[in-house]
């Protein structure tokens, strides 16, 4: 993994903080919303996200609206934690 490092002014410092900080907070709530709506689908279909991922993605499950749904919500799921990820290796 390659770094990049950034010079900043000091008086920029704080606003870059407060920036990271609300984005976060942000991403950490969309995350919450994005896990219980994936509960709600595996309670709902009784299958874990991960079969249903498989399953839908060898075109097991048809077409219906709830699937590309779900598909969506998932992705949306792991994006979210990946860019945490990156927040958290960050130091400012």
């Amino acid at each position: 993994m390659s770094s990049v490092v950034l010079t900043l002014q000091e008086e920029a410092v704080p606003l870059v903080r407060s920036g990271l900080a609300m984005k976060r907070a942000a991403l950490s709530l969309n995350l919450k919303r994005y896990s219980q709506r994936l509960k709600d689908f595996e309670q709902r279909y009784h299958m874990d996200s991960q079969t249903f991922a498989a399953r839908f993605g060898r075109g097991e499950l048809g077409d219906e609206a709830d699937w590309f749904e779900w598909e969506y919500v998932l992705q949306a799921y792991q994006e979210t934690i990946r860019q945490l990820k990156i927040l958290e290796r960050l130091s400012v």
